[in-house]
């Protein structure tokens, strides 16, 4: 078996406009399809962050615990996404007044980070690849 990349990565969200703003607005993501339940309600949407790859947002009406599929999601970290220039993605976060959580860090495996997060919490990870990246060898 060979993994290739992340395919997505999933969060319920309790205002799905405000999410989709976030991540198609405010990153650039692609607002690419939505799935109905077996009752044609609202379910999942699908962005995209690059072909292939895809953050999956799950609608949260009622305001429930984060959990779906049966597993209790309380265990998610965070998301990362690789940037080329993370100085510039700050600035462009500002710029769009989304989230910067942290200042840029220089990291223990020799990459870049910094950190936002979206409207429900969720913790975003940017993260400048450099030619001494542990995740680069």
């Amino acid at each position: 078996m060979t993994i290739k990349r992340i395919a997505h990565a999933s969060f319920k969200v309790t205002d799905m406009a405000k999410a989709v703003a976030y991540y198609c607005d405010g990153l650039g993501f692609t607002d690419k399809f939505e799935l109905q339940d077996d009752q044609g309600r609202p379910w999942i949407k699908y962005l995209e962050i690059t072909p292939g790859q895809f953050l999956e947002l799950f609608y949260d009406p009622d305001n429930q615990p984060k959990a779906t599929h049966g597993y209790d999601l309380d265990g998610f970290l965070h998301i990362s996404l690789e940037v080329d220039d993370i100085q510039q993605t700050k600035r462009d976060l500002e710029a769009k007044g989304l989230a910067v959580d942290s200042e840029i860090k220089y990291g223990p495996d020799y990459s870049y980070q910094l950190w936002s997060s979206d409207p429900d919490g969720n913790q975003i990870e940017f993260m400048q690849y450099t030619g001494k990246s542990l995740q680069m060898r």
